[in-house]
């Protein structure tokens, strides 16, 4: 246990986050699951059932990775697992019937719960390192993905509950959440090409949330990591 200054004037010691080594070395993982879930994302188009079973399955090893990192507490990895079993139970029942409103809006607030677990968890490891390292940098484009990603249910139970709350003008179809996962990256990152457009007002405040998301995020990293580089050299 690691005392601080403060424990001879009586004040509680400060307990050690644990969480720091439970994510040195894995970060890297969560990033590299990430990246290929945003490349192969396209093998669902046409709602296939068995490619959406094995999407869905690989989108399974971010929940393991997602256990893995949040191993600090056995509170943790208890709610990591029941997240992870009640998301693959709804996935496989909605890709065997991927036009069931309720189906869908179950799968997409499991996802939200989980991303918002291993963003904050990832979040705070960026924010109390001490100095930069290859797993703070990992940590940190772990998390841009995941923050566009976690835009991707909110769109969808948007989308779900309220159809035509986005179009897409090349298509001329009902928007899917393969269009979502593409619209919520290019929106993240300011890009905006028109092609995906949100035609509500509560799409349109959704999105604009986003885009601040993405500007803020990109802001206040590079400060931190800036101000930890420049002790890490004073040192």
């Amino acid at each position: 246990m690691k005392w601080d200054e403060g424990q001879v004037f009586g004040r509680i010691p400060r307990m050690p986050i644990k969480s720091k080594d439970t994510i040195k070395g894995r970060a890297i993982y969560v990033l590299a699951v990430i990246v290929l879930l945003n490349m192969i994302y396209p093998i669902t188009a046409g709602n296939d059932p068995a490619a959406l079973i094995l999407y869905q399955v690989l989108y399974a090893g971010l929940f393991v990775v997602g256990i893995v990192i949040t191993s600090d507490s056995r509170a943790h990895i208890t709610w990591s697992i029941a997240i992870a079993v009640v998301w693959l139970i709804a996935a496989v029942l909605y890709a065997l019937d991927p036009t069931n409103a309720w189906k869908i809006q179950i799968t997409y607030l499991i996802l939200l719960v989980y991303h918002v677990m291993i963003v904050s968890v990832l979040m705070r490891y960026i924010f109390t390192a001490e100095s930069v390292t290859a797993d703070v940098i990992y940590a940190a484009c772990a998390v841009y993905f995941l923050l566009s990603f976690f835009f991707v249910p909110i769109y969808g139970m948007l989308e779900t509950a309220i159809p035509g709350s986005f179009v897409d003008n090349t298509l001329g179809a009902p928007v899917q959440w393969q269009q979502f996962v593409y619209y919520s990256l290019i929106t993240l990152s300011t890009a905006g090409y028109g092609d995906v457009l949100p035609a509500s007002m509560w799409a349109r405040m959704l999105a604009g949330i986003e885009v601040t998301v993405g500007v803020l995020y990109v802001a206040i990293l590079v400060a931190r990591l800036v101000s930890l580089y420049d002790i890490q050299r004073k040192r």
